[in-house]
């Protein structure tokens, strides 16, 4: 008698595999069994409610994107390019002017247009086998509490399709944006399932190191995990994914805090790396690459050949970045 599964997926291709077929057997929701095949489509042993021929093409896990400012998406209409610009430079040195020309857009944040943007975007996502986004939402005097609210909205309509995981995100700082800090808390309260902070973005050594503290202090108040953007400009003295990875450590905050961007690494001594290297492991912290974004990355290579996580990330659709 023929195994049967909700879904049967034949003539799959694999990867490592490419010189062999497979029967991929879905039950519950989970792959519960895999094959190899021979023959055609109709060779399979299995047979399953729902039948799918790959027709020899690669089936893999569907795609995560671990970061998207996903309140932005299809802003870029709404200002000019001079953001662009800056963020693109060669060196990044102006990484914090585009930032600040960037936030222009968010004078005129309103729930009503940002969810039929994010709609756009989530439902794109799903077409391409992308089910699962980190989605930051910024959160301060200018944005409110707009696009938590459409983030929110939207993760609601798209359950079961696209899990969306909503980042408030303290764009323009703790320390130097007046509110911020009460803003992040309403955001948390009012259903965002991860802190996010940019500490590199404030001016002094001390205020970085307190956007660090106060976001792990709502991480745990609201027992969240944590998302921060960190060292993204063309500056070796950068040092705030350091201080994140030693904070995480301080909290028991192991497995639960990720890293983005950390451009200036680019820049970083190896012996520096090498030390970092080894802090992230002790805090089982990954680092998020965004590779279309910025001309400095972080160096995913040595990351990797150093056994630290490492993943990628959109980070924006046309947008100012």
């Amino acid at each position: 008698m023929a195994e049967k599964h909700d879904i049967v997926i034949k003539r799959a291709r694999l990867r490592g595999r490419p010189d062999d077929l497979f029967e991929i057997g879905i039950s519950g929701g989970k792959v519960v069994a895999i094959e190899q095949q021979a023959g055609g489509a109709a060779a399979g042993t299995w047979q399953g409610e729902v039948e799918i021929d790959a027709r020899g093409n690669l089936v893999t896990e569907s795609f995560t994107n671990t970061h998207l400012h996903l309140c932005k998406v299809y802003t870029l209409q709404m200002m000019d390019e001079d953001a662009l610009r800056d963020y693109h430079g060669a060196d990044m040195g102006k990484a914090m002017t585009a930032i600040e020309l960037a936030a222009r857009v968010k004078e005129e944040y309103d729930e009503s247009w940002i969810i039929e943007n994010v709609r756009r975007a989530i439902a794109s996502a799903a077409v391409y086998g992308n089910t699962h986004v980190r989605a930051f939402a910024d959160v301060d005097s200018k944005a409110r509490l707009e696009g938590v609210k459409a983030l929110i909205r939207a993760r609601e309509e798209f359950e079961g399709i696209v899990d969306t995981q909503v980042v408030e995100f303290a764009q323009d700082g703790i320390a130097r944006e007046p509110g911020a800090a009460e803003l992040t808390r309403a955001a948390m309260a009012l259903g965002a399932d991860v802190a996010g902070g940019i500490p590199w973005i404030e001016y002094t050594d001390a205020d970085i190191a307190e956007h660090v503290k106060v976001i792990f202090d709502i991480a745990q108040e609201f027992d969240k995990d944590v998302s921060m953007l960190v060292d993204d400009a063309g500056d070796p003295g950068l040092r705030s994914l350091e201080l994140m990875a030693l904070e995480a450590i301080k909290r028991g905050w192991q497995g639960r805090a990720l890293a983005h961007h950390a451009r200036a690494m680019a820049l970083y001594p190896k012996p520096y790396l090498q030390k970092l290297a080894a802090l992230l492991k002790r805090a089982e912290m990954g680092v998020v690459t965004d590779p279309h974004t910025g001309p400095l990355h972080a160096r995913v290579q040595e990351l990797l050949e150093e056994g630290v996580l490492v993943c990628l990330g959109q980070d924006d659709i046309s947008d100012a970045y």
